[in-house]
């Protein structure tokens, strides 16, 4: 039994490793796949290794050529007949497929998602805990539950005070809620996690122990300061004694008294030791110019006093400059470390509240339990039934994670079982997620007393010989570069970073020399800066590809930062014209739809919000109802002419409905089914707007800021659009492309940002009475207590940045293009800079850095034709168009049998009201019947939706509606030849009011009208008003030739009303 390490290189085949290593086991034994975990860091490549070992124990099975490198691996490594392996493929597949819970392929959270549900109830966690992924919406949360309760006498407000103070003494927004809960992302920090339970608890001890600590660093920090002023003093007196004054010396006001002056100023930093002081410090002579009328006073003052005064101050400068860096650094953030303890204990407060535990904590807890001696008891409830562990993407598993695999790598191992890692450390870019490269770059010949085999995969079948063999020599040169200038600083090699790409060289299956790659160096003129020489020569080179045969959707553009996408899509879209596709065009909020129907939600939230109206009417009008008139009427119309009648007229409804069938309704009403391409948003929308139900309610400010905290950055998947892509590197990994494209490649070695925390357990007293400290990583950390902690932390940036410029480089199947900027130091310019002309060299070339790098020749597209596949599980299925349409629910529940009356008890005869519901009844029925013919449909409707209750009402309706439809009046109203409107709205405006009126039946035939309303009591005057406002409605319509009617329906009377 051994741990076999796969060091997998870009483009060398790690998942066809996995997949053959994987099904070898099932070859063994069909059933083993009961007894694998299978563990990597996305669903996608979850996915992807399910299907590639189903669908190549089907190819085995089956005979498929595709699957002969699989089968001739699995001959070579088993020793088994060929006949045998496809007969036990076909029984393995078989199985998985028949129990397919048990085939264990997942991430590496939904597995400890599933260990900690294990777990449940000996943590005393409820069964039906909730797992939360979204930390920032949780971290949100507690930063605002902070902020509400604070008290005039709150603890965290005079620390919040103090932290605004700070803000404004440095000159910066004062609202700093955004800014606590960036920093406040550091509780779920690894570090963090770690090491500040101890500091938690002390916090909690003795909450003025961070108000003691930074008063005695203070006094520290001014105590070494003022030693240092007091050599400046001493040094102006001593000139002042003998009448002289700094000026009088050699240099001036540029010699040796502007070192004393840096002192009197707090600057005690070693660069100021310069060559002045080298030479004050050697020689009396070098106090003073040899024309100073003064010379000989200033060599003896320099002799007796000065040199002695220099050297004194030089002795004390350096110790206390580490004191003074130290102090400074250690006290940055101690206001923030008090809100952070505090933002943490508010997280944990809210879970509980919530029945809610973060994935981020489970490896924490886990981590806990097993350093504590809980080991075999966690093992037994993960399953002791797991014996092979493969875990793919090594170089990004984290400490606490590694710690948790590492009890599950140890049991199969003592049972007999190999297990299986596989990864990378060049390809580690997820340090911010807590991945840590160091892992498995400190993996060497055993774990605990097991054996580890370590084997690297050299070929690289992803990339052009060129594009290879450049890779190859700049990243060997780089790594030489870079180890130099830590050898020059601590004159030892970095072995770290030479172990880490000691595999950096591939090699190629293809004979030909194939691949171009080009390296240019670009730098501002008076007519573009920096960013628009790249975007015009990014442009340009674009062009000349697509001239030379290079594809749109073969060329890829990566970048550092998402920042830039933005502008380099815009620059494309509105300059050249070319299609740019990115996962930030479809990000959700890319949808004209769906951000109609948030700004509705706004709108009806807040019908205040100006912007939200504005921007509803807006698109409302221009895209849905092609408005072509001016702008301002837009914007300063009422909403009640611009909006939907629907929208406004039933505001208050909407605001009570659910959220799902409000946004259905939102839908329906401003006819977004109109806009095109919106279906693949807004079934992603409606998807994720299901799961927030799940555990939130249909408060819409709720699910306002969901949105906008989260939702809106949600993005679909760009599918087979044709375009240039561009993503970011970060996004890249994992992926390849024909051309590779990467501007702006001039990031810094050293990230020297407020972010950028490290967080410090300072040794030294009294730096160490905190458990830890985080600090800004600065040059500053280099003089101080946190040396060490400085030059892990930049071999961490080097190796991160390193490793950014490696996964950006390797995308590239057959070309690569690099722009970078002229004579920038400490960035990827200078890396490149100094690497170029080794590579060059070792092509038997020269490069001076004036021209672009060059290498081999540009290869065209090629006309790939499309296989078809005779393995079924690797077909891709046929994709159908599918629309989305909002189906309107008309829906109404209805009393059934005798109306409130049944509910109350009350016989209908013994009602006082059923006169009332009898003509209800009557005139519902008579509005339905447009011709005689539907008076049977028409009852048959009412009995159906339960108005009409009884045998004994169904008579007497059918009597009434027989006996009124045998008039001859009546014979002709409903005989088919008018043109009808039944119970349809007039909508007219009175005193700049909408008003609605609805009469009962209006008939039109030959210019003629006929408006006509039915009555089931006594002829009634009061009842002729009511007909002639219907007439004179109708007039204003424009409608001349009017009559209009009163029906009586039990007095069998047809009564003609006069106009007014």
């Amino acid at each position: 039994m051994e741990l076999l390490v796969y060091k997998a290189s870009a483009g060398s085949g790690k998942t066809f490793t996995l997949a053959v290593e994987y099904i070898k086991l099932l070859i063994l034994n069909p059933r083993a796949y009961r007894q694998i975990l299978a563990v990597t860091f996305t669903n996608k490549a979850t996915a992807e290794m399910k299907e590639r070992i189903l669908s190549q124990l089907y190819g085995i099975w089956t005979e498929d050529p595709d699957s002969d490198a699989y089968l001739k691996r699995i001959i070579e490594e088993t020793g088994k007949q060929t006949d045998e392996i496809r007969k036990s493929a076909g029984i393995a597949l078989s199985y998985m497929l028949h129990d397919y819970s048990r085939f264990r392929v997942e991430t590496i959270d939904s597995f400890f998602q599933s260990v900690m549900r294990n777990l449940a109830r000996e943590l005393e966690l409820s069964p039906n805990l909730n797992i939360e992924l979204n930390n920032s919406e949780v971290l949100s949360d507690a930063v605002d539950s902070m902020i509400e309760k604070l008290a005039p006498t709150s603890p965290v407000l005079a620390w919040l005070l103090n932290y605004i103070d700070e803000r404004i003494a440095d000159d910066k927004r004062w609202n700093v809620s955004e800014e606590v809960k960036s920093f406040g992302r550091n509780i779920f920090d690894e570090g963090y996690i770690e090491k500040g339970e101890g500091l938690r608890q002390k916090l909690i001890e003795n909450p003025e122990i961070i108000k003691n600590y930074r008063r005695e660093l203070k006094e520290m920090e001014t105590e070494a300061l003022e030693q240092m002023k007091g050599f400046y003093d001493q040094f102006e007196g001593e000139l002042d004694g003998h009448a002289l004054t700094a000026d009088d010396l050699k240099n001036g006001s540029r010699g040796i008294g502007s070192y004393f002056r840096k002192l009197n100023n707090g600057i005690l930093g070693d660069d100021i030791r310069n060559t002045t002081v080298e030479k004050c410090l050697s020689d009396e002579k070098n106090w003073a110019a040899k024309t100073s009328p003064r010379y000989e006073d200033i060599l003896r003052l320099a002799a007796d006093s000065l040199m002695p005064l220099l050297n004194e101050a030089e002795k004390f400068r350096s110790r206390n400059n580490k004191i003074v860096n130290s102090c400074r650094l250690s006290m940055q953030h101690l206001n923030k470390v008090q809100l952070l303890a505090n933002i943490d204990e508010e997280v944990r407060q809210l879970n509980r509240e919530n029945n809610r535990f973060l994935l981020s904590d489970t490896n924490a807890l886990l981590h806990q339990l097993v350093k504590d001696g809980d080991s075999s008891f966690v093992f037994e409830k993960i399953g002791t039934n797991i014996r092979n562990v493969m875990i793919d993407e090594f170089q990004d598993t984290s400490r606490m994670q590694w710690g948790n695999f590492k009890l599950l790598l140890l049991e199969g191992l003592s049972q007999g079982a190999d297990s299986l890692i596989v990864g990378d450390v060049k390809q580690s870019i997820y340090r911010w997620r807590n991945g840590d490269w160091g892992i498995l770059n400190g993996l060497n010949d055993r774990i605990e007393h097991f054996p580890i085999r370590v084997e690297t995969l050299k070929i690289n079948r992803r990339s052009e010989t060129n594009v290879i063999r450049f890779n190859n020599e700049l990243f060997t040169a780089a790594v030489e570069y870079l180890n130099t200038l830590y050898k020059n600083e601590l004159s030892t090699d970095c072995e770290a970073l030479q172990k880490a790409y000691s595999d950096v060289a591939q090699e190629s299956p293809k004979e030909k020399q194939m691949g171009y790659v080009k390296v240019s160096f670009l730098e501002p003129d008076e007519e573009h800066d920096y960013t628009e020489k790249t975007l015009i020569s990014l442009g340009e080179e674009v062009e000349q590809l697509l001239s030379s045969g290079v594809k749109q959707n073969d060329i890829a553009i990566l970048v550092r930062k998402n920042k830039s996408i933005p502008r380099i899509a815009d620059y494309f879209d509105k300059t050249l014209q070319y299609k740019i596709v990115s996962d930030e065009a479809f990000r959700l909020d890319a949808s004209l739809a769906i951000c109609m129907m948030i700004d509705a939600l706004r709108y009806l939230s807040d019908p205040e919000n100006r912007i939200a109206r504005a921007s509803l009417i807006m698109n409302y009008q221009l895209k849905i109802k092609g408005f072509e008139g001016e702008l301002d009427a837009l914007l300063t119309g009422a909403p009640k002419e611009l909006l939907p009648e629907a929208f406004i007229e039933n505001i208050k409804t909407l605001r009570l409905m659910p959220l799902y069938e409000l946004l259905e309704e939102l839908f329906s009403i401003f006819e977004m089914n109109r806009i095109s391409a919106q279906d693949a948003y807004l079934f992603a929308f409606f998807d994720a707007v299901t799961d927030y139900l799940q555990s939130n309610s249909s408060e819409l400010d709720s699910f306002i800021r969901f949105w906008e905290e989260t939702l809106c950055n949600k993005t679909i998947p760009s599918g087979e659009i044709e375009g240039i892509r561009i993503f970011s590197i970060h996004k890249s990994k994992g992926l390849e492309f024909h051309t590779v494209l990467l501007p702006f490649c001039d990031w810094k070695m050293e990230n020297e940002t407020n972010n950028q925390l490290v967080w410090c357990t300072p040794a030294a007293a009294p730096f160490n009475e905190l458990d830890i400290v985080p600090v800004n990583y600065s040059t500053q950390m280099a003089e101080s207590v946190y040396r060490e902690d400085y030059l892990q932390e930049r071999l961490q940036l080097w190796v991160d940045n390193l490793n950014l410029l490696y996964v950006a480089f390797t995308r590239a199947g057959k070309n690569l293009i690099v722009w970078s900027r002229k004579g920038q130091r400490n960035t990827m310019s200078e890396l490149l800079t100094a690497a170029l002309p080794e590579v060059a060299r070792r092509n038997g070339t020269e490069w001076d850095g004036e021209e672009p790098y060059e290498q081999g020749e540009l290869c065209p597209s090629s006309e790939e034709k499309k296989k078809i596949s005779d393995n079924k599980l690797t077909r891709k299925a046929e994709k159908l168009p599918v629309r989305m349409e909002s189906m309107r629910h008309e829906i109404e529940f209805r009393q059934s049998n005798r109306s409130a009356d049944f509910i109350k008890g009350i016989e209908e005869e013994e009602s006082d009201d059923r006169f009332i519901n009898r003509g209800r009844l009557l005139h519902t029925l008579f509005s339905a019947i447009e011709t005689e013919k539907d008076i049977d449909t028409a009852i048959e409707r009412l009995i159906f939706e339960g108005v009409i209750g009884s045998r004994k009402v169904e008579e007497e309706i059918r009597e009434v509606t027989h006996k009124a439809f045998s008039m001859p009046e009546i014979q002709e109203w409903y005989s088919g030849r008018w043109q009808l409107f039944n119970e349809c709205a007039i909508i007219y405006k009175e005193d700049g009011v909408l008003q609605t009126r609805r009469p009962d039946r209006v008939m039109m035939q030959n210019g003629q009208v006929v408006v006509v309303d039915f009555k089931f009591g006594k002829p009634n005057k009061k009842y002729n008003k009511q007909v002639q406002g219907y007439m004179q409605l109708l007039t204003r319509m424009g409608y001349t030739n009017i009559t209009g009617y009163l029906w009586y329906v039990d007095e069998e009377l047809i009564q003609k009303v006069e106009k007014r």
